[in-house]
């Protein structure tokens, strides 16, 4: 059996955006937030959320940041979501930190 992939790419509308802020601020655990302003290269370095996770939203959906990190912790797994907007919707990057940080060796490479 292979282990589930730690990495998903997706794009979503603006209703599973906002079910996605919904089920991070609800039901897990908060533990940093970057914001990319237009123009620049890189995010801010992630801080530890201050304040509402709502107002990040708005100013996600408002096309005031170009970009949000979320990272949170639910199910025992500790997960970075990435969100940019693109001309077909908003692109979510989605990586398990938790699975990332498994050895190599502690993977069966003999399966696909």
């Amino acid at each position: 059996m292979t282990a589930p992939t730690p990495f998903h790419d997706a794009v979503l509308d603006e209703a599973t955006v906002a079910q996605l802020f919904f089920d991070i601020a609800h039901a897990a655990e908060l533990v940093g937030v970057s914001q990319k302003g237009h123009g620049a290269r890189r995010a801010e370095e992630p801080a530890r959320p201050h304040g509402s996770l709502d107002a990040v939203y708005q100013a996600f959906v408002a096309r005031r940041i170009a970009g949000v990190q979320l990272r949170y912790r639910i199910g025992g797994e500790e997960w970075w979501d990435t969100l940019t907007h693109t001309a077909h919707g908003v692109r979510l990057i989605r990586i398990s930190h938790t699975r990332t940080l498994i050895a190599p060796s502690d993977l069966d490479c003999n399966t696909v």
